[in-house]
């Protein structure tokens, strides 16, 4: 009987935990001859907002503000102009968030004498159980919480403005969307740090400055500076809060461009997004914050 008992209960919470994840399929179309993006920008957009969807088809919306950022450039004669244009809604807006993605696909096609980008997704989304932990997340261009831009040139120091409502543990990524290097736990840390870094609630933190570490990490902080290897690159900035420590991704050193020069470690950008996806399917108590940002010669 107790036997019995317990696969009854086993079964019923996997199907309770089950029922909180789906597969879900999502299309969006945007006009390229009425948007300021280009191309690939627009390709970017259109693909989180059929995202988004798809998580509306299975899960409804809600009303949560988010703070992941898209950038628009203009490009008038030789100057490239780079601002922020809207926060990007995608996994915000929605009753659910955007776990993995199993499929996406963007087409260009002309109707009507302009062209338009279509793009539909497939992945597995999950229902948001519970409100969010408060992150603040702030791309800095100076060590002073002043500082926020989300358009940096060539060069330029980079900083980033961390403060949360709950302590945790937080990992920090910066991806091209070919590779992820892990920026934050820094290089050389203990073995025992690099699952992720304890923070305290409420407490503002600059990761990155030596002058600014309120971590007790001065003697390991790594220092970064930004460069473009385009006329303007896009990058993103994942920050992943989690209530325990994740095991981190199998990790390998990054190339340097010149001698002396020492990169952050990284993964390829699919393996990346597979580990952080297969985190979130299985951990409860993950949040990840995307910001992004844009850096010009």
């Amino acid at each position: 009987m107790k036997k019995l008992l317990l696969f009854f209960i086993l079964c019923c919470f996997l199907t309770a935990f089950a029922q909180k994840q789906k597969r879900a399929t999502g299309e969006y179309q945007l006009n390229l001859s009425k948007s300021e993006y280009s191309e690939n920008q627009a390709c970017d957009a259109c693909k989180a907002l059929a995202r988004i969807e798809a998580i509306e088809k299975v899960f409804g919306t809600v009303l949560i503000q988010g703070n992941t950022t898209t950038i628009r450039n203009t490009r008038t004669g030789e100057e490239v102009q780079t601002d922020q244009i809207f926060n990007m809604i995608a996994e915000t807006y929605v009753n659910g968030d955007w776990i993995e993605t199993l499929d996406e696909s963007c087409e260009r096609f002309v109707y009507e004498n302009e062209f338009w980008v279509k793009c539909k997704v497939k992945g597995i989304v999950q229902e948001l159980t519970g409100p969010k932990v408060d992150i603040a997340v702030k791309p800095l261009d100076c060590n002073e919480n002043n500082c926020e831009t989300f358009a940096f040139k060539d060069g330029e120091d980079f900083f980033v403005f961390l403060k949360s409502a709950a302590p945790g543990y937080v990992s920090v990524y910066l991806s091209d969307g070919t590779i992820a290097q892990r920026i934050f736990p820094y290089r050389d840390m203990p073995e025992n740090q690099l699952n992720g870094v304890k923070i305290q609630a409420d407490r503002e933190y600059i990761l990155f400055s030596k002058d600014k570490d309120l971590l007790d990490l001065r003697s390991y902080v790594d220092e970064y500076e930004l460069y473009a290897e385009n006329e303007v690159d896009q990058n993103r900035i994942y920050v992943i809060y989690s209530e325990k420590p994740l095991v981190k991704p199998s990790l390998s050193k990054g190339n340097a461009p010149q001698a002396g020069i020492e990169m952050p470690m990284e993964l390829d950008f699919q393996d990346f997004q597979r580990w952080l996806a297969e985190n979130r399917r299985y951990h409860e108590g993950i949040q990840v914050e995307r910001v992004d940002i844009t850096v010009s010669k």
